[in-house]
């Protein structure tokens, strides 16, 4: 049995979308120094993600409540939402992308986004890029407990497009988006991009670079159908 659905991430894979990255490490950085994180156990070169998951170990260790972290995390989140803010209003559409989604569409499967953007950032972009219609659910980071590669981002968008994971392909440009693909079973397609490490998507079923978008995309799809 073919693919029923696309879960796309969104970053760098549907979109350009020009957040201001290092200003947002550095908002989070200094939040997480400002609560007695020695700044050598954290680093600019590492996402947010990875800085706040080392910083959350140091605060168990140190006996805070799920409280306290709770309101060390929603000041980080507040700080990177204006920045991401600015950026959503900014994004631009990947060249060929849309003639994808069509063909998507037109092959009647579902299509979602899984993206560590908060949903309503996410809305903003794939409105001002035209996109939107062709998803049928969205879930941002603000969604979910727990984020890829976690199983339960994907497994949640599964449930909502009524999908069983082995009929979805992931499309992304993080290894993030290949290992929660491997994790629930699904396929995945990486996209090659000029940010992307190749090396750290190696384990995705294929690689396509993005200038062979959308005909080599096109015709990995149709493949699985």
């Amino acid at each position: 049995m073919g693919i029923k659905a696309i879960v796309w991430d969104m970053d760098g894979t549907l979109i350009h979308f020009q957040i201001n990255s290092t200003k947002a490490r550095r908002a989070a950085i200094s939040i997480l120094s400002s609560h007695g994180i020695e700044k050598r156990r954290l680093s600019i070169k590492k996402s947010i993600l990875d800085n706040v998951n080392v910083s959350k170990e140091i605060f168990k260790q140190r006996g805070y409540t799920l409280n306290q972290l709770d309101l060390v995390l929603k000041e980080i989140d507040n700080a990177v939402s204006k920045i991401e803010y600015r950026a959503a209003l900014n994004a631009s559409i990947i060249s060929g992308i849309e003639d994808v989604l069509i063909f998507a569409q037109r092959k009647n499967l579902k299509q979602a986004i899984f993206t560590f953007n908060k949903h309503q950032h996410a809305k903003i972009s794939l409105e001002k890029t035209n996109i939107l219609k062709y998803f049928n659910v969205i879930v941002g980071r603000d969604n979910i407990e727990n984020p890829k590669p976690h199983p339960d981002h994907l497994l949640d968008i599964c449930q909502k497009l009524e999908v069983n994971p082995t009929e979805v392909l992931v499309i992304g440009d993080n290894f993030r988006d290949i290992e929660c693909a491997l994790n629930v079973g699904a396929h995945s397609i990486a996209i090659h991009t000029k940010l992307a490490v190749v090396e750290s998507l190696h384990q995705a079923d294929k690689i396509i670079k993005e200038e062979e978008i959308p005909i080599k995309l096109i015709n990995e799809i149709e493949k699985l159908l």
